[in-house]
C-alpha cells in the first residue's frame, strides 16, 4: 500500500496541472490602498517603518525628502560615515586655518564698511560746507528782499522820496558810527 504523505506547496492534485485551493498558501504581499493611514502600510514604504536595521533605520518623514518639479530630492543624512577618530596635528592645522580664514573675510569685511564709511563722511562734510555758503547767501538775499518790501510799502503809502532819502542818509550815519566802535573794540582785543 502507498503511503500518503501530507501535501506539500509543491505539489498538485492528481492530475489538474494545478495547486489544490484548499491547500494553496496564503498570499504573503498584500497591496496598500490609497485610503490608508500612514505607518500602516509595509515596512519600507512611505507609509510603514523600516525593519532593517542599520544606515537606513531611520525613520523618513515626508518633509525630509521635498518634491521639485523634477521628481525627489536627495534626503538630508546625518552623518555621511564615521567620523575623524585621531584628532592629530594636521586636524588642528586645518582647524586653525578655516579661523584664519574667517577672520580674513570678516577683517575685510569691516574695511569695506570702513571705506564706505569714511566716503561717506567726506561727501557729508563737502555738502555741510556747501550749505553753510548757501545758508549765507540765503541770509544776504531775504535782507535785499527786507529792504526791497519795505521800499514797496513806503510806495504803497505814499511817502514822500525826501522822506525816503533821510531816512537812508540817517541809517547810513549810524552804520558809520557803529563800524567805527566795532574797529575800536576790535584793536582793543587784539592789542
Amino acid at each position: 500500500m502507498a503511503s500518503q504523505r501530507p501535501v506539500s506547496r509543491g505539489s498538485f492534485g492528481p492530475g489538474s496541472g494545478r495547486p489544490l485551493t484548499a491547500i494553496r498558501p496564503p498570499q504573503t504581499a498584500v497591496r496598500v490602498g490609497t485610503a490608508m493611514v500612514p505607518s500602516t502600510g509595509r515596512p519600507g514604504t512611505r507609509g510603514g517603518p523600516l525593519a532593517s536595521p542599520g544606515v537606513l533605520s531611520a525613520q523618513i518623514k515626508v518633509a525630509d525628502r521635498p518634491v521639485t518639479q523634477q521628481g525627489l530630492s536627495g534626503m538630508k543624512t546625518g552623518m555621511k560615515g564615521p567620523q575623524r577618530q585621531i584628532l592629530d596635528k594636521s586636524y588642528y592645522l586645518g582647524l586653525l586655518r578655516s579661523k584664519i580664514n574667517e577672520l580674513t573675510m570678516e577683517s575685510s569685511k569691516l574695511q569695506k564698511d570702513i571705506d564706505t564709511f569714511n566716503q561717506e563722511n567726506s561727501v557729508y562734510l563737502s555738502y555741510e560746507k556747501r550749505a553753510e555758503v548757501l545758508a549765507g547767501e540765503i541770509k544776504d538775499l531775504q535782507g535785499q528782499l527786507a529792504d526791497y518790501n519795505m521800499l514797496v510799502d513806503k510806495l504803497n503809502t505814499n511817502t514822500e522820496m525826501d522822506e525816503v532819502v533821510n531816512d537812508i542818509i540817517m541809517l547810513k550815519a549810524q552804520n558809520d558810527r557803529e563800524a567805527q566802535s566795532m574797529d575800536v573794540i576790535f584793536t582793543e582785543r587784539r592789542e
